[in-house]
């Protein structure tokens, strides 16, 4: 299957902003799985938005707590300076205080296509890139589609632009031409405003597939984890519904579309590479 060229990635201009003053529920952490609909939040949903909100109020704090830790350090440091003599630093240790302190080496961003930011209520901002498409082969082994139809999948960059920690969500979603889904498929590919009539979201699973710049994903309770300030990730979502397997990049695209994201704005088309 043919992938798109390349384009732009850091230098390409941002789309603008999303929504910032409306509440949406809270997106799904970790391999999501989605069916192209909206739902009333569960109560695990409904703790993990409880979350988002304790976490984006202690924010403020935060920054009082560190400057406050900052001053003590300083001190500290001062007087450790007064105690040692010249000479007298052990270069060991000093070897691995640097190396603690080192950054995690990042990889060379793929090409991709013009970015897409978008925003929740919250104050989370994320940042995507369309890259390329292809066959999840993997996924036919295990689920057998019908004959001459397969598990096509976007793979796209997924960042934090922001100097905050951000809860990991997945807002992209795969749009394909309506005719190439399988009739077994049909009733799990729903359409979205801002999309064309003749094509649809179908139910789809989303992972990270590899960190490219910024620290590692951050645990958090339940299951939750969250994005480094400045992180980028490699995500890969694949439909869940049988495609037929010739279908190309011309035939899919990559959108964000949910209430999260968009408020009452229509879906948004983020681009493969020209």
């Amino acid at each position: 299957m043919r992938e798109e060229g390349p384009g732009a990635w850091a230098g390409a201009p941002e789309a603008q902003d999303a929504y910032f003053d409306q509440d949406g529920p809270a997106g799904q952490t970790g391999p999501r799985e989605t069916g192209g609909v909206q739902v009333r939040l569960g109560p695990r949903a409904q703790a993990r938005e409880q979350e988002r909100r304790r976490r984006a109020s202690r924010r403020t704090g935060r920054r009082g707590i560190l400057a406050g830790t900052g001053v003590v350090v300083v001190a500290g440091l001062v007087a450790i300076g007064l105690v040692l003599t010249p000479g007298a630093e052990d270069e060991g240790g000093a070897q691995t205080g640097e190396a603690a302190g080192s950054n995690v080496e990042n990889v060379e961003l793929p090409e991709a296509g013009t970015p897409v930011e978008v925003g929740t209520a919250d104050g989370s901002r994320y940042k995507l890139a369309t890259v390329s498409t292809g066959l999840d082969e993997e996924a036919a082994t295990q689920s057998a589609p019908p004959t001459g139809t397969a598990y096509p999948y976007i793979d796209y960059l997924l960042s934090n632009p922001t100097n905050e920690e951000a809860l990991l969500e997945y807002p992209g979603d795969i749009f394909v031409q309506r005719d190439l889904i399988a009739p077994s498929g049909q009733s799990r590919c729903e359409p979205q405003t801002g999309a064309p009539d003749d094509w649809c979201t179908p139910a789809t699973g989303s992972k990270v597939v590899q960190r490219l710049a910024g620290g590692e994903l951050v645990e958090g309770d339940g299951g939750d984890q969250y994005m480094p300030p400045g992180s980028t990730y490699l995500v890969r979502i694949t439909s869940q519904v049988p495609i037929q397997r010739d279908v190309t990049a011309a035939d899919m695209r990559l959108y964000v579309w949910r209430q999260l994201y968009m408020a009452d704005k229509p879906a948004k088309q983020v681009p493969f590479p020209k």
